[in-house]
């Protein structure tokens, strides 16, 4: 039986606190990356004022002031204490929720849109469709999802994670497997982007699969 400290999501939760300094510092200034591309694209579509939801906020850098700086009311989400003691000082006009996003609970049709890079794949696999319809019910008619995913099949876990001590869990279905959930599991979703492509991260590579999706209905 696997105990609490060996748990896939107290690996992430106790991942996240122990480098939580170490990956803002890597992370955070890097304003061209893949994700900016497509969070300036998710920006246009959206009303003025929109609420947007982000889960996995991190520090809240640089994503989360982005949202802010263009006017967005936004609810982040980190299951890590560390990161969302950050995100205070970094984004102090976001309301922040620390805890595993699966037991989140809103009103349905409370956001215009949710985000969650390097976030969703971080629960098991046989969560994240689960992940999916949560937010399909959280996102009001026309609302939008963008989010990133592995395009590998399987769970991964990786030791030394940052040149740390720390040990990373993070789980995928793969690319068909993730395009089953929206066409299969969660309908009512339009794929807009859907995609592998490469983040870089100063000399760091790695292709992850995108998605932009919206929640269709009047």
């Amino acid at each position: 039986m696997t105990n609490k400290l060996e748990s896939p999501k107290s690996l992430v939760e106790l991942g996240y606190d122990s480098v939580a300094d170490k990956y803002l510092a890597w992370s955070a200034p890097r304003p061209t990356t893949t994700r900016m591309g497509y969070i300036a694209d998710l920006v246009q579509k959206l009303p003025a004022g929109a609420d947007v939801l982000e889960l996995g906020c991190g520090a809240g850098v640089p994503a989360t002031q982005v949202l802010i700086e263009h006017g967005l009311n936004v609810t982040g989400n980190d299951i890590s204490a560390a990161q969302i003691a950050l995100a205070r000082e970094h984004v102090p006009k976001a309301t922040l929720i620390q805890g595993d996003m699966l037991t989140l609970d809103f009103a349905p049709a409370s956001f215009n849109a949710v985000m969650g890079f390097y976030s969703i794949f971080h629960l098991p696999k046989e969560e994240q469709a689960l992940m999916i319809e949560k937010i399909r019910g959280w996102l009001k008619p026309g609302g939008w999802l963008l989010c990133n995913f592995h395009f590998e099949e399987g769970d991964i876990t990786r030791e030394g994670w940052l040149n740390s001590e720390v040990t990373m869990f993070s789980s995928g279905l793969g690319v068909e497997g993730t395009r089953d959930i929206f066409r299969k599991q969660v309908p009512g979703f339009k794929l807009v982007v859907d995609e592998v492509d490469v983040e870089k991260v100063g000399r760091f590579e790695e292709r992850f699969h995108w998605i932009m999706a919206l929640k269709e209905g009047a």
